[in-house]
């Protein structure tokens, strides 16, 4: 019953964003053509799907509204605030065959979706749960909304809990050298866009923050090994010029500021140092279209990242989110590429 209340209040936010995106649905990008042999292995269709994790490994521990940054009444709602799910041996015997002192989890950020306009971290509690469930730590987080916030506030909100995730990793037996992060919708452009400037110049870097160049976060920011997407979107450069459904977030229409368009496009920072992608999208999808997905998938690859896209036919964006399938994906992913 609890998850079923989960996925229930999540339909309830995420149709909100029908309307946020309904510029992004009206302007898709590009058809990309048939995918060259040597991609198209990377490419899996849902039947592919992997065999269902084991949900109950481990017991889970929720420690809920921490903050992890800002202070009290800086800010409207919950924003800077997390949810951290830790796993739990079951038994004593489990317990004791590890010392408490010698095990550290690999943790993953999760970031909800939205719109940048709406959305709350218990949007993603069933995936935190699963996560934590599979022995991940999770890091569920609220960032600032547009359009009281406009980029770049959210990316700097994921890095922030980044940041922090480093800070109390002693606290939480986290393991810094194995972070993941993982995203729906708005949430996984967020977490695409940090994933791919990690290794960029600061003349690129610079345009995507509000943090200056010798700001001692930059050194706390941990190295991300692994970044699982779902309905991201991912190139905002081919919307008709002087459309304004995103200046609520970017500020203005894509011809009065073309270069914050770009670079909020993950799309223009791959680059071979990127982290691993496992990106998954709905083939019904018309809130945010496949293009974004496809595209985003082929430039990974050819600048020789490892990426691989799994597609959900029949599924829209709100239950490709729900799709059972799509957290079998995340949760294999995380195994094959956290656990190491």
């Amino acid at each position: 019953m609890r998850r079923q209340r989960i996925g229930m209040r999540s339909i309830y936010v995420l149709a909100g964003v029908c309307c946020v995106f309904a510029g992004i649905c009206g302007s898709p990008l590009p058809a990309s053509g048939d995918e060259p042999a040597s991609r198209r292995s990377l490419s899996v269709a849902a039947d592919a799907a992997p065999e269902p994790p084991d949900e109950s490994a481990f017991d889970v521990k929720k420690i809920a509204n921490l903050r992890f940054c800002g202070e009290d009444g800086d800010e409207v709602g919950s924003a800077g605030r997390c949810d951290v799910y830790l796993p739990q041996a079951k038994t004593p015997s489990e317990t004791a065959s590890q010392p408490a002192g010698d095990r550290r989890w690999p943790v993953v950020l999760v970031v909800h979706g939205g719109g940048w306009a709406t959305g709350d971290k218990w949007t993603m509690e069933r995936h935190a749960r699963d996560l934590a469930g599979n022995g991940f730590a999770a890091v569920a987080i609220n960032y600032r909304h547009a359009p009281s916030s406009k980029f770049p506030d959210q990316v700097d909100d994921v890095r922030s809990a980044l940041v922090w995730i480093t800070e109390n990793a002693p606290t939480y037996a986290w393991d810094t050298e194995r972070v993941g992060l993982y995203g729906y919708s708005a949430g996984g452009h967020l977490v695409s866009l940090v994933a791919t400037l990690a290794d960029e110049p600061w003349q690129s870097v610079r345009q995507t923050t509000s943090w200056p160049q010798q700001d001692e976060r930059w050194k706390k920011l941990p190295s991300i090994g692994a970044v699982c997407i779902g309905g991201p979107p991912t190139d905002f450069r081919d919307l008709p010029p002087d459309n304004t459904s995103l200046a609520f977030f970017l500020g203005g229409s894509r011809r009065e500021l073309p270069n914050v368009y770009a670079a909020a496009s993950p799309i223009c920072f791959t680059s071979p140092k990127d982290p691993p992608f496992q990106i998954i999208h709905g083939e019904a999808d018309w809130i945010v279209p496949i293009n974004n997905a496809k595209n985003f998938h082929r430039a990974l690859v050819d600048a020789d990242v490892e990426s691989s896209l799994q597609t959900l036919p029949g599924n829209g964006h709100l239950f490709a989110f729900l799709s059972p399938k799509l957290t079998d994906w995340m949760l294999d992913f995380f195994k094959q590429q956290l656990s190491k």
